[in-house]
Protein backbone atom coordinates (compact mmCIF):
# COMPACT_ATOMS: atom_id res chain seq x y z
CA UNK A 1 0.00 0.00 0.00
CA UNK A 2 1.20 3.31 -1.20
CA UNK A 3 0.62 5.63 1.57
CA UNK A 4 1.21 9.43 1.14
CA UNK A 5 0.37 13.57 2.64
CA UNK A 6 -0.23 15.76 -0.30
CA UNK A 7 -0.99 19.41 0.49
CA UNK A 8 -3.86 20.25 -2.09
CA UNK A 9 -3.94 24.42 -0.64
CA UNK A 10 -2.73 26.28 2.28
CA UNK A 11 -5.51 25.03 4.62
CA UNK A 12 -6.23 21.37 3.31
CA UNK A 13 -4.33 18.00 2.86
CA UNK A 14 -5.00 14.63 1.65
CA UNK A 15 -3.71 11.82 3.24
CA UNK A 16 -4.09 8.30 0.62
CA UNK A 17 -4.26 4.99 1.20
CA UNK A 18 -3.23 3.69 -2.38
CA UNK A 19 -3.25 -0.49 -2.94
CA UNK A 20 -0.32 -1.38 -4.52
CA UNK A 21 -0.22 -2.85 -8.05
CA UNK A 22 -0.15 -6.72 -8.04
CA UNK A 23 -0.51 -9.27 -10.60
CA UNK A 24 -2.62 -11.40 -7.84
CA UNK A 25 -4.48 -8.11 -7.59
CA UNK A 26 -5.48 -7.59 -11.21
CA UNK A 27 -8.91 -5.69 -11.00
CA UNK A 28 -8.13 -3.04 -13.01
CA UNK A 29 -8.77 0.38 -12.03
CA UNK A 30 -10.32 0.33 -8.35
CA UNK A 31 -13.35 2.92 -6.95
CA UNK A 32 -12.14 4.93 -4.59
CA UNK A 33 -13.41 6.92 -1.51
CA UNK A 34 -12.79 10.62 -0.35
CA UNK A 35 -13.29 10.74 3.18
CA UNK A 36 -14.55 14.01 5.30
CA UNK A 37 -13.91 13.39 9.02
CA UNK A 38 -16.55 15.32 10.75
CA UNK A 39 -15.74 17.24 13.66
CA UNK A 40 -18.30 20.49 13.66
CA UNK A 41 -16.35 22.61 11.81
CA UNK A 42 -13.61 22.91 14.44
CA UNK A 43 -11.19 19.96 14.20
CA UNK A 44 -11.18 16.87 11.67
CA UNK A 45 -12.11 13.64 13.55
CA UNK A 46 -9.39 11.24 13.43
CA UNK A 47 -11.67 8.39 14.36
CA UNK A 48 -13.92 9.23 11.13
CA UNK A 49 -10.24 9.20 9.53
CA UNK A 50 -7.75 6.39 9.17
CA UNK A 51 -10.08 3.82 10.64
CA UNK A 52 -12.50 4.40 8.24
CA UNK A 53 -10.23 4.79 5.04
CA UNK A 54 -8.18 1.71 5.70
CA UNK A 55 -11.53 -0.55 6.02
CA UNK A 56 -12.61 0.83 2.72
CA UNK A 57 -9.21 -0.34 1.57
CA UNK A 58 -9.84 -3.71 3.15
CA UNK A 59 -12.53 -3.86 0.67
CA UNK A 60 -10.58 -3.10 -2.30
CA UNK A 61 -11.37 0.95 -2.40
CA UNK A 62 -8.78 3.23 -2.93
CA UNK A 63 -9.25 5.74 0.33
CA UNK A 64 -8.66 9.12 0.42
CA UNK A 65 -8.66 11.78 3.64
CA UNK A 66 -9.67 15.15 3.44
CA UNK A 67 -8.31 17.47 6.11
CA UNK A 68 -9.98 21.00 5.86
CA UNK A 69 -9.71 24.04 6.89
CA UNK A 70 -11.83 24.26 10.32
CA UNK A 71 -11.88 26.31 13.69
CA UNK A 72 -13.67 29.57 14.23
CA UNK A 73 -11.28 31.88 12.17
CA UNK A 74 -12.39 29.56 9.11
CA UNK A 75 -15.31 30.73 7.51
CA UNK A 76 -17.56 27.89 6.08
CA UNK A 77 -17.04 29.10 2.30
CA UNK A 78 -13.14 28.30 2.74
CA UNK A 79 -13.86 24.56 4.22
CA UNK A 80 -16.49 24.35 1.02
CA UNK A 81 -13.45 25.15 -1.20
CA UNK A 82 -10.61 22.85 0.44
CA UNK A 83 -13.64 20.09 -0.43
CA UNK A 84 -14.26 21.15 -3.88
CA UNK A 85 -10.50 21.04 -4.28
CA UNK A 86 -9.72 18.16 -2.61
CA UNK A 87 -12.54 16.39 -4.90
CA UNK A 88 -10.92 17.46 -8.02
CA UNK A 89 -7.64 16.19 -7.02
CA UNK A 90 -8.45 12.82 -6.27
CA UNK A 91 -10.34 12.78 -9.73
CA UNK A 92 -7.57 14.65 -11.52
CA UNK A 93 -4.71 12.10 -10.41
CA UNK A 94 -7.44 9.47 -10.14
CA UNK A 95 -5.18 7.02 -13.12
CA UNK A 96 -1.80 7.88 -11.17
CA UNK A 97 -3.07 5.92 -8.15
CA UNK A 98 -5.20 3.22 -9.67
CA UNK A 99 -8.17 4.80 -9.60
CA UNK A 100 -11.35 4.53 -11.58
CA UNK A 101 -12.15 8.26 -12.24
CA UNK A 102 -15.60 7.51 -12.48
CA UNK A 103 -15.84 5.58 -9.78
CA UNK A 104 -15.08 7.87 -6.94
CA UNK A 105 -17.44 8.06 -3.84
CA UNK A 106 -17.64 10.82 -1.11
CA UNK A 107 -17.84 9.93 2.34
CA UNK A 108 -18.68 11.98 5.29
CA UNK A 109 -19.55 12.12 8.78
CA UNK A 110 -21.37 14.50 10.74
CA UNK A 111 -20.12 18.26 9.83
CA UNK A 112 -17.74 16.16 7.48
CA UNK A 113 -20.90 14.35 5.90
CA UNK A 114 -22.54 18.45 5.58
CA UNK A 115 -19.54 19.10 3.52
CA UNK A 116 -19.12 16.00 1.30
CA UNK A 117 -23.37 16.55 0.58
CA UNK A 118 -22.44 20.23 -0.10
CA UNK A 119 -20.00 19.00 -2.69
CA UNK A 120 -22.67 17.03 -4.01
CA UNK A 121 -25.69 18.97 -4.09
CA UNK A 122 -24.03 22.35 -5.92
CA UNK A 123 -22.24 23.05 -8.97
CA UNK A 124 -18.57 21.89 -9.82
CA UNK A 125 -16.85 17.92 -9.60
CA UNK A 126 -19.95 16.35 -7.79
CA UNK A 127 -18.86 12.82 -6.69
CA UNK A 128 -20.07 9.67 -8.50
CA UNK A 129 -22.20 8.88 -5.19
CA UNK A 130 -22.50 9.89 -1.60
CA UNK A 131 -21.97 8.02 1.84
CA UNK A 132 -23.14 9.87 4.90
CA UNK A 133 -22.74 9.07 8.50
CA UNK A 134 -25.29 11.28 10.93
CA UNK A 135 -24.83 14.15 8.84
CA UNK A 136 -25.81 18.06 9.21
CA UNK A 137 -28.11 18.81 6.40
CA UNK A 138 -30.45 22.00 7.68
CA UNK A 139 -28.27 25.59 7.53
CA UNK A 140 -30.21 26.00 10.98
CA UNK A 141 -27.89 24.09 12.85
CA UNK A 142 -24.82 26.06 11.53
CA UNK A 143 -24.84 28.77 14.09
CA UNK A 144 -24.39 26.23 16.50
CA UNK A 145 -20.96 25.27 15.36
CA UNK A 146 -20.31 29.25 14.34
CA UNK A 147 -20.81 28.92 10.81
CA UNK A 148 -23.19 30.08 7.81
CA UNK A 149 -23.73 26.81 5.96
CA UNK A 150 -25.36 25.60 3.02
CA UNK A 151 -29.04 24.05 3.23
CA UNK A 152 -27.88 20.49 1.79
CA UNK A 153 -31.30 19.61 1.50
CA UNK A 154 -32.83 22.85 -0.22
CA UNK A 155 -29.61 22.17 -2.71
CA UNK A 156 -30.90 18.92 -3.79
CA UNK A 157 -31.51 18.49 -7.71
CA UNK A 158 -31.79 15.97 -10.52
CA UNK A 159 -27.78 15.78 -10.87
CA UNK A 160 -27.07 14.67 -6.79
CA UNK A 161 -25.54 11.10 -7.05
CA UNK A 162 -26.92 8.16 -5.88
CA UNK A 163 -26.42 8.56 -2.01
CA UNK A 164 -26.07 6.03 0.95
CA UNK A 165 -27.15 7.62 4.09
CA UNK A 166 -27.09 6.65 7.76
CA UNK A 167 -27.82 7.87 11.60
CA UNK A 168 -29.67 6.94 14.80
CA UNK A 169 -32.89 8.11 16.07
CA UNK A 170 -31.45 8.80 19.66
CA UNK A 171 -28.81 10.98 18.82
CA UNK A 172 -29.07 13.65 21.05
CA UNK A 173 -26.33 15.95 18.73
CA UNK A 174 -27.82 16.23 15.32
CA UNK A 175 -31.53 15.46 14.89
CA UNK A 176 -32.27 12.64 13.11
CA UNK A 177 -34.40 15.18 10.97
CA UNK A 178 -31.55 16.18 9.32
CA UNK A 179 -31.37 13.01 7.77
CA UNK A 180 -35.27 12.12 7.23
CA UNK A 181 -35.61 15.76 5.67
CA UNK A 182 -32.25 14.28 3.11
CA UNK A 183 -33.73 11.46 1.96
CA UNK A 184 -37.59 13.44 1.21
CA UNK A 185 -35.82 15.51 -0.70
CA UNK A 186 -33.56 12.98 -2.35
CA UNK A 187 -36.77 11.05 -3.09
CA UNK A 188 -38.60 13.86 -4.04
CA UNK A 189 -36.08 14.50 -6.67
CA UNK A 190 -35.25 10.57 -8.06
CA UNK A 191 -32.20 10.66 -6.77
CA UNK A 192 -31.65 6.82 -6.05
CA UNK A 193 -31.06 6.32 -1.55
CA UNK A 194 -30.68 4.25 0.70
CA UNK A 195 -31.36 5.01 4.33
CA UNK A 196 -30.47 3.45 7.51
CA UNK A 197 -31.89 4.77 10.81
CA UNK A 198 -31.09 2.65 13.81
CA UNK A 199 -32.73 2.80 16.90
CA UNK A 200 -29.81 3.29 19.33
CA UNK A 201 -26.71 4.95 19.25
CA UNK A 202 -24.87 8.41 20.38
CA UNK A 203 -23.72 11.02 17.71
CA UNK A 204 -20.20 10.39 15.95
CA UNK A 205 -19.59 6.74 16.25
CA UNK A 206 -17.91 6.14 13.30
CA UNK A 207 -17.25 2.25 12.78
CA UNK A 208 -19.36 2.00 15.65
CA UNK A 209 -16.60 -0.71 17.04
CA UNK A 210 -14.13 -0.92 20.04
CA UNK A 211 -11.07 0.69 17.89
CA UNK A 212 -12.47 3.91 16.96
CA UNK A 213 -14.41 4.93 20.41
CA UNK A 214 -11.95 6.10 22.31
CA UNK A 215 -12.43 3.58 25.02
CA UNK A 216 -16.00 4.71 25.60
CA UNK A 217 -18.32 2.09 25.32
CA UNK A 218 -21.09 4.60 24.66
CA UNK A 219 -19.26 4.51 21.05
CA UNK A 220 -19.95 0.97 20.19
CA UNK A 221 -22.76 -0.36 18.89
CA UNK A 222 -23.52 -3.88 17.30
CA UNK A 223 -26.56 -3.14 15.20
CA UNK A 224 -24.84 0.52 13.75
CA UNK A 225 -21.31 -1.02 12.80
CA UNK A 226 -23.01 -3.22 10.39
CA UNK A 227 -23.59 0.49 8.22
CA UNK A 228 -20.18 0.13 6.89
CA UNK A 229 -20.64 -3.27 4.89
CA UNK A 230 -23.79 -1.98 4.17
CA UNK A 231 -22.24 0.98 2.56
CA UNK A 232 -19.80 -1.40 0.71
CA UNK A 233 -22.77 -3.58 -1.11
CA UNK A 234 -24.22 -0.30 -1.70
CA UNK A 235 -21.10 1.08 -3.76
CA UNK A 236 -20.49 -1.69 -5.32
CA UNK A 237 -24.04 -1.64 -6.59
CA UNK A 238 -23.46 1.78 -8.37
CA UNK A 239 -20.16 1.05 -9.47
CA UNK A 240 -20.06 -2.59 -10.62
CA UNK A 241 -16.26 -3.01 -9.78
CA UNK A 242 -14.12 -6.33 -10.13
CA UNK A 243 -15.27 -8.05 -12.66
CA UNK A 244 -15.17 -11.85 -12.15
CA UNK A 245 -15.21 -15.13 -14.39
CA UNK A 246 -16.77 -18.39 -13.98
CA UNK A 247 -19.28 -19.06 -11.18
CA UNK A 248 -18.59 -19.05 -7.07
CA UNK A 249 -19.08 -22.24 -4.95
CA UNK A 250 -22.56 -23.52 -4.63
CA UNK A 251 -23.85 -26.46 -3.31
CA UNK A 252 -24.63 -28.13 -6.73
CA UNK A 253 -21.36 -27.62 -7.60
CA UNK A 254 -19.71 -28.67 -4.54
CA UNK A 255 -22.03 -31.93 -5.01
CA UNK A 256 -21.18 -32.14 -8.44
CA UNK A 257 -17.28 -32.86 -7.69
CA UNK A 258 -18.70 -36.00 -5.57
CA UNK A 259 -20.01 -37.57 -9.18
CA UNK A 260 -18.37 -39.06 -11.90
CA UNK A 261 -17.26 -36.32 -14.20
CA UNK A 262 -13.96 -34.01 -14.62
CA UNK A 263 -14.60 -31.82 -11.07
CA UNK A 264 -14.29 -35.15 -9.24
CA UNK A 265 -10.33 -35.99 -7.51
CA UNK A 266 -8.16 -37.76 -9.82
CA UNK A 267 -8.00 -40.61 -7.10
CA UNK A 268 -11.37 -41.32 -6.67
CA UNK A 269 -11.91 -41.22 -10.54
CA UNK A 270 -9.25 -44.07 -10.69
CA UNK A 271 -11.23 -46.05 -7.96
CA UNK A 272 -14.12 -46.06 -10.68
CA UNK A 273 -12.70 -48.52 -12.95
CA UNK A 274 -15.05 -47.22 -16.00
CA UNK A 275 -14.01 -43.90 -15.25
CA UNK A 276 -10.61 -45.18 -15.26
CA UNK A 277 -10.74 -46.44 -18.44
CA UNK A 278 -11.94 -43.45 -19.65
CA UNK A 279 -9.14 -41.78 -18.95
CA UNK A 280 -6.08 -44.55 -20.38
CA UNK A 281 -8.06 -44.10 -23.13
CA UNK A 282 -8.25 -40.26 -24.02
CA UNK A 283 -5.95 -38.60 -21.32
CA UNK A 284 -2.55 -41.18 -20.51
CA UNK A 285 -0.91 -38.19 -19.96
CA UNK A 286 -2.65 -37.04 -17.18
CA UNK A 287 -2.43 -40.68 -15.45
CA UNK A 288 1.19 -40.18 -15.93
CA UNK A 289 1.63 -37.07 -14.70
CA UNK A 290 -0.29 -38.33 -11.12
CA UNK A 291 2.18 -41.94 -11.36
CA UNK A 292 4.80 -38.91 -11.27
CA UNK A 293 3.46 -36.54 -8.95
CA UNK A 294 1.04 -38.57 -6.31
CA UNK A 295 -0.41 -35.29 -4.30
CA UNK A 296 -1.70 -34.19 -7.49
CA UNK A 297 -4.19 -37.03 -7.31
CA UNK A 298 -5.93 -34.99 -4.66
CA UNK A 299 -6.99 -32.20 -7.72
CA UNK A 300 -9.50 -32.73 -10.13
CA UNK A 301 -9.18 -33.75 -13.35
CA UNK A 302 -10.37 -30.25 -14.05
CA UNK A 303 -7.73 -28.63 -12.34
CA UNK A 304 -5.26 -30.65 -14.17
CA UNK A 305 -6.12 -30.52 -17.68
CA UNK A 306 -6.01 -26.54 -16.79
CA UNK A 307 -2.53 -26.80 -15.52
CA UNK A 308 -1.29 -28.28 -19.09
CA UNK A 309 -3.49 -26.48 -22.02
CA UNK A 310 -0.81 -27.94 -24.84
CA UNK A 311 -1.36 -31.31 -24.06
CA UNK A 312 -5.04 -31.44 -24.00
CA UNK A 313 -6.93 -29.21 -26.38
CA UNK A 314 -10.72 -28.32 -25.83
CA UNK A 315 -12.21 -31.07 -27.64
CA UNK A 316 -10.33 -33.68 -25.56
CA UNK A 317 -11.02 -32.65 -22.52
CA UNK A 318 -15.04 -31.91 -23.74
CA UNK A 319 -14.87 -35.64 -24.82
CA UNK A 320 -13.70 -36.56 -21.03
CA UNK A 321 -16.38 -34.79 -19.74
CA UNK A 322 -18.96 -36.21 -21.73
CA UNK A 323 -17.67 -39.54 -21.38
CA UNK A 324 -17.19 -39.58 -17.56
CA UNK A 325 -20.42 -37.37 -16.91
CA UNK A 326 -22.10 -41.18 -19.14
CA UNK A 327 -21.12 -42.78 -16.31
CA UNK A 328 -23.72 -41.41 -13.56
CA UNK A 329 -26.02 -42.46 -15.91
Amino acid sequence: MDVFTQAITPSATITGYSLSASEELSTGLRPAVLIFPGGGYQFCSDREAEPVALAYAAEGFNAFVARYAVGQDAPWEQSFNDGQECMQWVRRHARKYGSDPHQIAAVGFSAGGHLAASIATTRGDRPDALVLGYPVTRAEFGPLMGKEILDVVDSVDESTPPTFVFTTQSDGLVPASNTTDLVSALMAHNVPVEAHMYLLGAHGLSLAKAHTANGQAGSTDQAVAQWFQASVTFLRRIFSPFPLEGAAMTWKSYTDTRRVGIDMRVDRLLAVPQARAILQKLAPELLAFVEAHPASAHMSARILFEQAPDLFPEDTIRQVENELTACNR
